[in-house]
């Protein structure tokens, strides 16, 4: 009884995280949805990007339908998403125009959708948890997480690769110089093992670096994007490299190279295979075993 009773503790935290998860995200959902229904609508244009620390946030200049102009800072994000030059819809409450939301996918439903998932990733094993509390089937629950983790991955994995195809196959090219490279760095947490047998776990900083690069559009726009980051770089300050960019969005681009355009779909169609196999493989093995 003392096993149920710990896996039935383990469950409700997960499932109270993960339902707090949830709830940020609608949140999140509810706040975006407000300016959608309630808020007016204007026609921006992106007159500077701020860089504070490791955000780079769009400064965005609107006019009111009385002739006043608006100037506001939105909210900076870890890689530019736009330009100076770019033309930006403008969702704003009429009793406060500087209470204000862009009239991207990216920014009014992308955040919601990551943290919604996120959240139900938790919840998933919250259930998973509380089932094994009441004495379920490991394999069973198992063969159905993995699925679920499996399913997801292939549609990023869909999804990204449409993506890069419609990029690469219909995007203009250009030469493009880097101008950076950008270190990150974060403390993760690795269990070792002493040469006495002993494990141990420890905080280790890892770094990343990811090339800022610049490039000028057919139409003689300045713009300047991220390359995909990594443990390593294959990049110097200075290089030149070719880019491929959407012409109706410019802040789009990536660099001609497999990390850029294809390795996100592979790793997805990767844990997609992984999972999705190890799923189909346990139940294969239980209708032997049957």
């Amino acid at each position: 009884m003392a096993f149920d009773t710990g896996w039935r503790t383990i469950a409700w935290t997960i499932l109270g995280i993960g339902g707090l998860i949830v709830a940020g995200g609608l949140l999140l959902a509810l706040g975006n949805l407000r300016h959608v229904l309630y808020g007016d609508r204007a026609d921006g244009v992106v007159v500077d990007i701020v860089r504070e620390g490791s955000m780079y946030a769009p400064v965005v200049r609107f006019r009111l339908p009385n002739g006043e102009l608006q100037e506001v800072t939105d909210l900076g994000s870890g890689a530019p998403d736009f330009s100076r030059g770019d033309l930006v819809g403008v969702l704003y409450m009429p009793e406060d125009p500087r209470d204000v939301r862009l009239d991207t996918f990216e920014r009014l439903w992308l955040v919601p959708i990551i943290t919604l998932g996120f959240g139900g990733f938790w919840l998933m094993f919250g259930v998973v948890a509380w089932a094994l509390s009441r004495n379920g089937d490991i394999a069973l629950l198992g063969e159905r997480a993995f699925t679920v983790i499996g399913a997801a991955a292939l549609l990023i994995g869909i999804f990204a690769l449409w993506s890069a195809t419609d990029l690469y196959a219909a995007g203009a090219r250009a030469e493009g110089r880097v101008v950076e490279i950008r270190e990150s760095r974060s403390i993760v947490t690795e269990e070792v093992t002493t040469p006495a047998g002993r494990e141990v776990r420890r905080d280790v900083e890892r770094t990343s670096y990811a090339p800022v690069v610049r490039f000028t559009t057919q139409e003689g726009r300045e713009i300047e994007f991220h390359g995909r980051g990594g443990s390593g770089t294959d990049f110097a300050e200075g290089d030149t490299v070719t880019v491929v960019y959407d012409r109706d969005n410019p802040s789009r681009a990536r660099i001609v190279s497999f990390i850029d355009f294809w390795l996100p779909a592979v790793v997805a169609f990767a844990v997609a295979v992984l999972f999705g196999g190890a799923a189909s493989l346990s139940r294969r093995m239980r209708r032997r075993a049957s």
